[in-house]
């Protein structure tokens, strides 16, 4: 079985180029393998860390003597070091004219990627707007481009998901405050500049379990 590694990640402020969460598949008896023990958030503000329902470090769905793993990062150093490698690649070195298209990136040493770019507007942010790079990454560059079809199909729809909860929540923001007019200069200034999760970007405290349901999904399909 090719090893498919599912992980949103997002250009942080104050961190730079982060992993936020990732997705793996493995066989039941391997489970324990790719778990995390606890919470680590060190060296990580609100907009690095993954928050899961009672302050959980993990979730794990079972299928069909599968195992499909959410982490913050995988368990394996070696497979941590080449997906941080492709991650710095997707968010700061890899580039298209275009973030609505998919990029395919990757070599036999850290593996290959299939990722999409994708923004969504924060006032409190550098240029109000936050960057983040959904991944597909896999040992196998046929299997990854065999996959092509429907992996961007799923992307697509979990990426205009994020984008239409954080504008709706802009949008009651905006209700709220009457409508009025927002002084930008005083929120483009580095020092008002804050770390904002997605949970609260999108207002759905739910929004990273639905993204390992999204996953698991994915990864059904790409593995059948």
């Amino acid at each position: 079985m090719p090893n498919f590694i599912l992980c949103l990640s997002h250009f942080c402020e104050l961190h730079g180029p982060q992993i936020i969460v990732c997705t793996q598949a493995t066989t039941e008896d391997k489970t324990q393998e790719y778990l995390h023990t606890s919470v680590s958030t060190q060296g990580a503000c609100a907009s690095c860390q993954l928050f899961l329902p009672d302050n959980a470090a993990s979730l794990v769905t079972n299928s069909n003597s599968k195992s499909f793993i959410s982490t913050a990062y995988p368990s394996s150093q070696r497979r941590y070091a080449a997906l941080k490698k492709l991650m710095m690649k997707s968010l700061s070195v890899e580039t298209v004219s275009d973030i609505t298209k998919s990029m395919f990136f990757g070599d036999a040493v850290y593996g290959y990627c299939l990722n999409k770019i994708f923004k969504v507007y924060d006032i409190n942010a550098r240029g109000q707007e936050r960057k983040y790079s959904m991944m597909m990454v896999c040992d196998s560059e046929a299997d990854l481009l065999q996959n092509w079809d429907v992996l961007t199909l799923y992307m697509s729809e979990f990426i205009d998901l994020i984008q239409q909860r954080v504008s709706q929540t802009n949008e009651k923001s905006h209700k709220l405050n009457g409508g009025s007019v927002v002084d930008n200069e005083r929120y483009l200034r580095r020092s008002m500049a804050r770390p904002k999760s997605l949970l609260e970007l999108t207002h759905d405290d739910q929004i990273f379990v639905k993204y390992h349901l999204w996953a698991v999904e994915t990864l059904k399909d790409t593995l059948k």
